[in-house]
This record gives C-alpha cells, sequence and structure tokens, in this order.
C-alpha cells in the first residue's frame, strides 16, 4: 500500500505541458464563467481575443454559415453579455497547425456542444470549421 501512495504522488506531480496557444487559449475560454461582462472585463476579454485570432480568420462555426474575424467577435460579445458559462470538454493537437477542441456553451439561451476544428498560422487561429465540415472535406 505504501509504494501504490508513493507511485500515485509522482504521477500526480507530473508537469502538464501546453503550448502557449493552448495556455493562451484556455486563458480566453474561462473569461466564459457565466458572470455577464461589460467595460473593463470586456475590454480584457477583446484584448485576449485578439491574442489568439488571427486577423484574416475565417470561420464557419455559425450554423455552417462562413462569418469574418469581426462577425466572430461580435458573436463572443453577446456571450459576454449574455454571461454565457463555457467549459472545455477537450483540446486536442491536431498536427502542427490544428487542434481539435469541443466545448459547451449554457446561457439563458441555450446549452450547445460546439465541435470545431482550428487551423492555426503564427499560433493564433486562422480558420475554425465544425467538426463536420472538416470531416466532409477530408
Amino acid at each position: 500500500p505504501s509504494s501504490m501512495r508513493k507511485k500515485g504522488r509522482r504521477s500526480s506531480s507530473m508537469p502538464v505541458i501546453m503550448t502557449t496557444f493552448e495556455q493562451q487559449y484556455r486563458q480566453y475560454l474561462s473569461i466564459f464563467d457565466g458572470e455577464k461582462k461589460d467595460g473593463q472585463a470586456a475590454k480584457h476579454a477583446r484584448d485576449m481575443f485578439n491574442a489568439i485570432y488571427h486577423g484574416n480568420v475565417q470561420s464557419t462555426e455559425y450554423g455552417g454559415y462562413p462569418i469574418n474575424r469581426s462577425q466572430i467577435e461580435h458573436l463572443h460579445k453577446i456571450h459576454l453579455s449574455l454571461g454565457s458559462k463555457i467549459t472545455l470538454i477537450h483540446f486536442r493537437e491536431e498536427g502542427l497547425q490544428a487542434v481539435d477542441i469541443k466545448f459547451q456553451v449554457v446561457n439563458k439561451q441555450e446549452n450547445t456542444i460546439v465541435h470545431n476544428i482550428l487551423t492555426l498560422e503564427d499560433n493564433k487561429i486562422i480558420k475554425v470549421q465544425t467538426r463536420e465540415d472538416y470531416d466532409e472535406e477530408m
């Protein structure tokens, strides 16, 4: 039993190594904590959005229709004002420039699971595809 405890302690002390992008992405999602955001908190969210989204990002995350960066940012502002809570379900690197992410969005208007493939360029999101769209492309 004591050897089992030692082994358990050792494995729990293993460091978790995250990429810079993953750290920034997780920090950004943590803003969506179920509390409505405006003013200074909204400005902080915008700064974090700018840190992870490329200037030329394109997305199919909104009902499968293409949306641009300003539309993505507007959608995120709405979620901040609604007090959305986002819970990350998984974050999986799919090679050097792609990440498979899945999260839950909960607010007074919705309870949705979002599953996207993020394509990165210069450590920022350049393309967002719903998982279904990505699978069809393969």
